[in-house]
């Protein structure tokens, strides 16, 4: 899959759409009232929702948002018509470069063995880190390269890629390297996280404070002075990393100028959300066993709340992350594949979005507000990525549905027709 040559499309043309969404509305939305009008009219709100519309290109940007009938340039050439288009979607949490996979544990565990206890065994993201330390860097490369391309299939145009199965300074490192590499020749943008705090490996089980050491004097001063990486992320929760570790892991992340994720709160409740808002982080993600005051150093962090539903699905987990208080709260939401071969094999972002819906309860318009600009916020970008907007980028996601509604509802199916980044259609 590669963007078709500038020579194959016009500087500026015009994509029509009979629904456009914007994704403009989040930030004055009116609280969630139980009547059909009163949530369809919400809805609309947050999306941006506007009919039979012009968008207007011109090269990498957007440059005028219309409709159709007064668009300031008619003699523009309609490239694209389309029942609905929308911004391309971004995938802001996933572990997508890894070899091997891990069916043998799905089955052991859907007998009764918890995701916990495997890892506590040694398995689990151990057993990850061992197959991926011995791929090569070709298999690696053209593994993720071909994950990414199975994204932007999907709609994606941006995908967050965690490093977390080398955890070591070598595979740590030659993993990073594998990521920035792919990132040059994707046709989807990639945003590097490094992860070496994902789990203890198996070397240092005896001496978890000789591991943290080496993360915090050698592991995070290396990628920092590498370049590649944006974010630092650490796994806080049973079998990892405690609130302590993981605090003093941020905190020096952030004085090397990596910005700040962390996984907390999905199997246990360690307190790493808050923890992690007080330190100023990006993202805290899973969020299952919030409590009201994490909601609210949530919501007063600016901290958005990256959801993963699939993996409630897939782990079978009893607690479900609490959508309704985080956003009736105030709190930015995210919905995320959280891709990886352990706890969600899945690249299917749009799938997040239903269950986004039905077990989290939230509505159609929160969710894919969640997977277009509510994304873009875990991903601190500013440029107007996730939006649709005049001098914005020009990454346009194209669906075959005539109502927006109908992507989380009709379920299991790929409704993309078109992704646009850049102004080129790629799909």
């Amino acid at each position: 899959m590669r963007p078709a040559s500038a020579a194959d499309w016009p500087e500026r043309y015009v994509i029509r759409a009979q629904q456009l969404l914007t994704m403009t509305g989040w930030d004055g939305k009116p609280p969630l009232q139980a009547t059909l009008a009163a949530i369809e009219g919400r809805d609309a709100a947050i999306l941006g929702l506007c009919e039979d519309m012009a968008l207007t290109i011109r090269g990498p940007r957007v440059e005028n948002v219309a409709p159709f009938a007064t668009r300031p340039d008619p003699t523009l050439p309609v490239v694209l018509h389309t029942p609905l288009a929308m911004p391309a979607w971004l995938e802001c949490h996933t572990h997508s470069l890894f070899a091997g996979e891990r069916s043998r544990e799905f089955a052991i565990r859907n007998t009764g063995v918890d995701y916990a206890e495997i890892l506590e065994a040694g398995g689990g993201i151990l057993s990850t880190v061992a197959t991926s330390r011995e791929a090569s860097d070709e298999a690696l490369f053209d593994a993720l390269l071909a994950r990414l391309e199975g994204f932007a299939r999907r709609g994606v145009g941006c995908v967050e890629v965690k490093t977390g199965y080398g955890l070591s300074l070598e595979h740590e490192l030659r993993h990073l390297a594998i990521i920035g590499q792919v990132a040059e020749c994707s046709t989807v943008k990639v945003v590097p996280t490094f992860l070496g705090a994902h789990a203890i490996p198996a070397e240092w089980r005896h001496d978890r404070a000789g591991y943290l050491t080496l993360l915090l004097d050698e592991l995070l001063p290396k990628v920092a002075e590498q370049g590649i990486a944006q974010f630092c992320d650490v796994f806080c929760d049973r079998g990892a990393f405690d609130l302590r570790e993981s605090k003093r892991i941020l905190q020096r992340a952030a004085e090397l100028g990596l910005k700040l994720k962390i996984h907390a709160e999905e199997i246990t409740y360690t307190g790493g959300a808050a923890m992690a808002a007080g330190l100023g982080a990006v993202s805290a993600d899973h969020c299952d066993h919030l409590r009201d005051e994490d909601v609210a150093a949530l919501a007063a962090a600016g901290t958005t709340a990256v959801l993963l539903p699939g993996v409630t699905l897939f782990l079978d987990l009893a607690k479900r992350a609490p959508a309704r208080r985080l956003i009736d709260g105030g709190a930015a939401v995210a919905l995320s594949t959280d891709f990886n071969p352990g706890s969600c094999m899945t690249q299917d972002l749009g799938l997040m979005t239903t269950l986004g819906c039905t077990l989290l309860k939230m509505t159609p318009g929160e969710a894919l507000w969640a997977v277009t600009a509510g994304a873009s916020r875990a991903l601190a970008f500013s440029g107007g990525e996730g939006l649709l907007v005049a001098g914005g980028p020009a990454d346009v996601a194209c669906f075959d549905v005539d109502d927006y509604r109908s992507l989380p509802y009709r379920f299991g199916e790929n409704h993309v027709s078109a992704l646009v980044l850049g102004g080129v259609r790629v799909v």
